[in-house]
């Protein structure tokens, strides 16, 4: 009895959950079509204009080659002033470079305390380029960049609102510190009349893709801009300049994060001598944005606005004015003694750091770079060669006087002079003194690299080489020029 209840009870639950299972039940899905799958292999997602880097740019043989054979141009990047970037991020530019024949070199932290320090590399190199700088600038390198601009180096300085500084506070947020690198950055252009604002811009209207990536399609007239349609940049900072040249415009929908205003605010600008430019965003160098739109073509221009600086080299460019092995010539009258040879050994130990040597050859070489050793009294073997400074010497004046351009006529004795001729195919630096011993002293002082010591004038300086009336100390010297100008330069 109480198994038959057992399977009473048992049937009660199955037979219900059985009866709606043959109820429903259809059979089998078979689709009568196959389901639709997207084809995952052939989706491309939006993208940006994208150029080919090589369309509608020079190829390298069709720059400019450096003037004289053998004089390469250095390009001096900044790494020195806790910059926030990498070297590989700025491959497009460097490669661009490299492809003129520019050789580039690193400022890294360690120059303080090597033997040039930035002041001595500017000596030699081309362009300066500094990105995303943390570390405030001495007023003496500030001084050494603007003398390098003024005598046409050329200066890009490059921003981005993403490479800001940052920390934690006492709660451990994250904060940011945006303004530094604008502090800093404009403390170098100050005196080329350029200013970073410490803000992005950012377009709501049209851009590619976020707001921040704004697109650029007004130019200045100018070699940096040709060839340009649109630029993209990527989170850029606006540039401000009274008296220089706005570069990149953009249009009246994009907008300062620090005013939300706008109305062709600038990206990028030349300042008022056109020999140094602010850029406001790095993002747009690095890949693979750097093949969007037009930017491979405005980087190299910029790389043409780099190498394309004449430097004038005086005799502050000491030992960086020669470029290859140097020929010293010297006058009948002058012997080569003990003393000579060791002014000449530190004059050659100074020319090594420029990475050239003296030699001494038997006759005046048609070709190369001369250092002439002579003194006042007229020489016919050498005269071709001192004849480009256009002195007029003791003897050929009428009352015994030195005549030097820029610094007029003077007694010449205890002075010694220093005088550079630069040009296309050689360079040729001239001593010249009252007696053997000026000579020897005023070699030692350009081999000591003392011309701090003299009066210069661009390619020309007067040095203290001996006893005299007029010249017991630089302001005593009466010379036709302002002097006070001249030895603050």
């Amino acid at each position: 009895m109480s198994r038959n209840r057992v399977w009473i009870a048992l049937g009660l639950v199955v037979l219900p959950v059985l009866a709606r299972t043959l109820w429903h039940y259809r059979g089998i899905y078979r689709p009568t079509t196959p389901i639709q799958v997207p084809s995952y292999s052939d989706f491309m997602p939006p993208q940006p204009p994208v150029r080919e880097a090589s369309i509608g740019l020079p190829e390298a043989g069709d720059t400019d080659e450096p003037a004289r054979t053998g004089q390469q141009k250095v390009v001096l990047f900044d790494q020195a002033h806790t910059n926030h970037f990498e070297m590989a991020e700025l491959q497009s530019l460097t490669s661009a470079l490299s492809a003129r024949g520019a050789r580039i070199e690193v400022l890294d932290s360690s120059f303080a305390f090597d033997d040039l320090g930035l002041e001595g590399r500017l000596k030699y190199a081309s362009a300066y380029v500094v990105v995303a700088p943390f570390d405030v600038f001495s007023p003496t390198d500030v001084a050494a960049v603007a003398r390098f601009v003024e005598r046409g180096g050329r200066l890009l300085v490059i921003l981005d609102p993403t490479r800001t500084g940052s920390g934690v506070d006492l709660f451990g947020f994250l904060f940011l510190s945006p303004s530094e690198d604008v502090a800093t950055a404009n403390q170098l252009l100050e005196p080329f009349d350029l200013v970073f604002s410490d803000d992005y811009l950012y377009n709501l209207q049209e851009n590619e893709g976020n707001f921040r990536n704004v697109l650029v399609r007004q130019f200045a007239d100018d070699p940096l801009t040709e060839g340009l349609q649109t630029i993209t940049l990527y989170a850029g900072r606006s540039v401000e300049t009274d008296h220089g040249m706005p570069l990149l415009l953009t249009d009246s929908a994009t907008f300062s994060s620090l005013t939300d205003s706008g109305g062709e605010l600038a990206a990028a600008a030349l300042g008022r001598n056109s020999g140094a430019m602010a850029l406001g965003d790095l993002t747009f160098l690095t890949s693979p944005y750097n093949t969007v739109a037009d930017n491979a073509r405005f980087i190299h221009n910029l790389a043409a606005f780099l190498l394309g600086g004449e430097r004038q080299r005086d005799l502050r460019n000491l030992p960086f004015v020669f470029s290859g092995p140097v020929s010293v010539i010297q006058s009948g009258n002058f012997t080569l003694q003990a003393e000579t040879l060791v002014a000449l050994q530190r004059m050659s130990t100074s020319l090594e750091t420029a990475g050239v040597e003296l030699v001494f050859p038997e006759e005046v070489p048609d070709t190369g770079d001369l250092l002439v050793l002579a003194f006042f009294e007229p020489d016919p073997a050498i005269e071709d060669l001192i004849d480009p400074l256009e002195l007029v010497l003791p003897a050929e004046h009428s009352d015994g006087q030195l005549t030097v351009p820029g610094f007029g006529s003077f007694n010449p004795a205890g002075i010694g002079f220093v005088g550079l001729a630069v040009g296309e195919d050689r360079t040729i630096m001239v001593l010249l003194a009252e007696d053997q011993a000026g000579l020897v002293s005023l070699l030692e002082t350009v081999g000591s690299g003392l011309l701090s010591d003299c009066l210069l004038s661009g390619a020309y300086a007067l040095c203290q080489v001996g006893e005299s009336q007029g010249f017991a100390s630089p302001e005593s010297l009466e010379l036709d020029l302002g002097l006070e100008e001249t030895l603050n330069q």
